[in-house]
């Protein structure tokens, strides 16, 4: 049997690992943390989860759906939709498939023109865009009050985008999975999916491993422990990958910042609230524990707040929160923040394996969940 070293635990690395033939490799998989999932991850703090990357797992990702996890990470749904904080109130706006009703309610010509749904519709059933970026074809579609309220500020969120520089080829694919698919959560945090990976293949994680060079067929690490391969999977992130290896990984990440906090008062429904507000740092602000109880133990209420300006400070964010949401400091108290500076790749890239030395992550494929599984998926497809 050939032996195989993986190096990283997120989605790409046990995604890899699960799709090797076990009859021919030998596969030992290696983290330089503690715990498993990468970017996809969660800690608990003071009786609280707080996810460390991604924070929505859509129902309809086709690689979680070929993992067949979905029915294992008991999935707990956000409603269809968005509240949309502007001029002090917010507005609501449902998904029409899945909340007909609140629909109706809800005055939609507030947010978007006849044009906007007409050119919506047209979206759906076009196979295909021309190659732009997301911000041109919303500027040559949309109206400006729906781009400025609810596009911008929503996809913005999604591709960690400032500019939304984003390839619409790739919009277009996550357009359709929003639309007729739903966001959640797992009850038990994001860290569910990448624990059920494992459990599901029985892979074995050694943790707290970090690769610190190559030579020859052995592997170096930290702890100065080596072992020797046959073939190597760098799957990290590749600003890691070229603190390993002598190679050109030239590609930029968009950042992010997550702030959680609790309060005893919950003012928020089982949507995302979008700020739109340019003089604002705020992307959106969720309550987690209305879409599961299980993020908080002791009954207070849990929110997240995102911000794609990773370097504004705490202090800054904490009073926007209070502006927004109308709570006062004594409601509530900060929970953790965390900086995230390579939250997901801005472009895609494809390096060559290199004799016995392979890659894989979400950045040779799409910036997303499904995007790291399916560059494991593909590369164990290759190998076996």
């Amino acid at each position: 049997m050939k032996k195989v070293i993986i190096i990283g635990s997120g989605l790409s690395g046990l995604s890899c690992a699960n799709y090797l033939d076990k009859s021919k490799f030998d596969i030992k998989i290696f983290e330089k943390k503690s715990v498993p999932g990468g970017r996809v991850a969660s800690e608990e703090i003071d009786g609280y989860i707080c996810d460390i990357g991604f924070q929505v797992l859509l129902n309809n990702y086709n690689e979680v759906k070929r993992l067949g996890l979905y029915n294992k990470l008991d999935l707990k749904y956000f409603d269809s939709g968005a509240e949309i904080y502007s001029k002090n109130k917010n507005l609501k706006l449902f998904n029409p498939i899945f909340h007909p009703i609140k629909f109706i309610k809800v005055n939609i010509f507030t947010i978007f023109t006849i044009k906007d749904i007409l050119n919506t519709i047209f979206l759906f059933i076009k196979p295909k865009l021309k190659k732009e970026s997301v911000l041109k074809l919303f500027k040559k579609v949309y109206s400006h009050k729906s781009r400025k309220l609810f596009l911008e500020p929503f996809f913005k969120g999604i591709f960690l985008s400032k500019k939304l520089s984003t390839d619409s080829h790739f919009f277009h694919k996550i357009f359709k999975q929003f639309a007729f698919g739903k966001a959640s959560l797992p009850s038990d945090g994001m860290r569910n999916l990448p624990k059920e990976i494992i459990k599901q293949s029985k892979l074995k994680i050694n943790y707290n491993m970090e690769l610190k060079k190559i030579n020859d067929n052995t592997a170096f690490f930290s702890n100065d422990n080596t072992y020797d391969f046959d073939i190597i999977i760098l799957a990290c992130p590749l600003h890691n990958i070229e603190n390993i290896i002598d190679i050109d990984t030239s590609i930029s990440y968009n950042p992010s910042k997550t702030l959680y906090i609790s309060s005893s008062k919950n003012v928020l429904d089982k949507t995302i609230l979008l700020v739109p507000d340019e003089n604002l740092m705020t992307n959106s602000i969720q309550c987690l524990t209305n879409i599961s109880k299980k993020y908080s133990n002791n009954g207070k209420n849990l929110y997240s707040l995102s911000t794609l300006y990773a370097d504004t400070d705490n202090e800054i964010l904490i009073n926007e929160f209070k502006k927004i949401t109308k709570l006062k400091s004594s409601d509530f108290n900060l929970i953790k923040s965390y900086t995230i500076r390579n939250s997901l790749p801005r472009s895609i890239k494809n390096i060559d394996p290199k004799n016995n030395l392979y890659f894989c992550g979400d950045w040779s494929e799409e910036a997303s969940i499904d995007g790291a599984l399916k560059s494991g998926r593909l590369l164990a497809k290759s190998l076996n």
